[in-house]
């Protein structure tokens, strides 16, 4: 059995009468929140650093040769950039080297820069869910990364685009994380597909169920922990 938590409903507002402490109702001016473009640079500053010192000693080397190749390989790999875009990086970067002969470490940089952009841009494309009902989509990645937030901004994006959403927790390893997805829900007003234990298949299986019942526009399904380069934990 699969329980549905449904938000709760808003705090009843104060009665109108009731005598109000003025003094401590007025705050302070808070300071202007960060925008999302600063926050995303102050989370990635550390990985910036370590990526960056690396790259820029790698970089130096002037001329792109077998132990440039063979340091940046080691690089990305270890950064996760995952096997098959690696190598297709360094085969960009050695046939770039040798049809345009870079020598410098800002021509090196800039060639690794714009296979990168070659690499990425193909997946720079709307998500269109109107193909189908409900259109579910399941996030992955590792623990921290920030999965039940994206669940989150997620279904606003949706209902504020007419869709109506409905949200599974499929990570049915850690009881944090059903908590999380439900607090999410709460706070966009939107029911939570959950069960205390069991197999995260079976909830994202009763909630593409209860939303066909519902006439639900989209479902999002949380899930377990996983790095997307572990292809067997993936699967």
């Amino acid at each position: 059995m699969f329980r549905l938590l449904k938000p709760k409903s808003p705090a009843v507002p104060a009665s109108p009468d009731a005598p109000v402490d003025v003094e401590s109702s007025v705050a302070a001016p808070a300071a202007p929140a960060p925008s999302w473009r600063e926050r995303l640079f102050g989370g990635l500053a550390r990985t910036r650093a370590q990526l960056g010192g690396k790259l820029k000693s790698i970089f130096a080397r002037g001329k792109v040769d077998d132990a440039l190749l063979e340091e940046l390989e080691t690089l990305l790999i270890t950064s996760d950039v995952g096997i098959e875009a690696t190598q297709f990086l360094l085969d960009a970067l050695k046939a770039r080297a040798k049809k345009e002969k870079l020598e410098t470490p800002e021509a090196i940089q800039s060639a690794l820069k714009e296979a990168f952009v070659t690499l990425l841009s193909p997946l720079e494309t709307p998500l269109a869910v109107a193909g189908h009902k409900p259109f579910v989509i399941m996030i992955a990645g590792v623990n921290g990364a920030g999965k039940t937030t994206s669940i989150g901004k997620l279904a606003h994006h949706f209902q504020a685009g007419g869709k109506r959403v409905l949200l599974a927790a499929g990570d049915t390893f850690r009881a944090a994380a059903r908590e999380q997805l439900v607090t999410w829900g709460e706070r966009n007003s939107v029911d939570v597909i959950t069960q205390e234990s069991g197999d995260p298949a079976a909830v994202v299986f009763d909630a593409i169920n209860a939303a066909r019942a519902r006439n639900i526009d989209v479902v999002l399904a949380d899930t377990a922990g996983r790095l997307p380069t572990q292809v067997h934990l993936m699967e």
